[in-house]
């Protein structure tokens, strides 16, 4: 955007969407200056830090997320779909797992995704501040998840990665325990996991039923 010596102009605007083609894994005001043809002085004219510039791309990238309730779906069912969609969602954009999982559920990503909640969970049977503790907890669970099988895949056919698995395979324990369990793909380990998860904490906290703090004693 240099031309003739003289920086053009540019807006706020158009630094989000410099920074949503970055995308939130290698985003910096560097990156987008440099996108944009500008210095960084200039972007910092728009953007205060580099975590405001996060913060606009995050919500940015993150508007795009539609999320669907199907109405006939039960309670368990519903929420293991709303953590697959987020699941699929942030695989699809790296960096916003991480970026949700540092802001979850404040910012505007959040509010819209619980405020979406309350609205699907209320003919199930659930007052708002029910509909928010488990949509929190089950974004919570389906985010940290995510964000675990990102870092798993970046360090694949790593050095550590071959000696924990060779490791494993001289236990002969553990190779009968392997033995017994069913190919599967990440993500039918996510929905296991996730319909576990939704059965507890619906079963902890039914329709009708006012939320409370379980107290544990150590």
């Amino acid at each position: 955007m240099r031309t003739g010596g003289r920086t053009a102009s540019f807006t706020l605007h158009d630094v989000i969407e410099a920074g949503a083609r970055i995308g939130l894994v290698e985003l910096s005001v560097q990156s987008v200056a440099d996108a944009l043809g500008v210095t960084t002085a200039a972007i910092y004219r728009h953007v205060r830090s580099r975590s405001a510039l996060e913060g606009l791309v995050g919500e940015a990238v993150l508007d795009k997320l539609t999320l669907v309730d199907d109405p006939a779906e039960p309670t368990v069912a519903h929420l293991v779909s709303f953590a697959a969609q987020l699941r699929r969602f942030t695989l699809g954009h790296p960096g916003t797992a991480q970026y949700m999982q540092r802001l979850f559920p404040r910012g505007p990503s959040g509010i819209r995704l619980l405020e979406h909640q309350i609205t699907a969970l209320g003919p199930r049977g659930y007052d708002p501040p029910a509909a928010v503790v488990l949509s929190s907890s089950i974004a919570t669970m389906a985010i940290g998840a995510t964000v675990a099988e990102q870092e798993r895949a970046t360090v694949l056919d790593t050095p550590a990665v071959e000696e924990a698995q060779a490791a494993m395979a001289d236990s002969a324990l553990l190779r009968r325990a392997n033995a017994g369990i069913p190919a599967h793909t990440p993500e039918d380990y996510f929905v296991f996991m996730l319909t576990a998860s939704a059965k507890g904490l619906v079963a902890q906290l039914p329709p009708g039923r006012p939320v409370t703090v379980p107290r544990t004693a150590f």
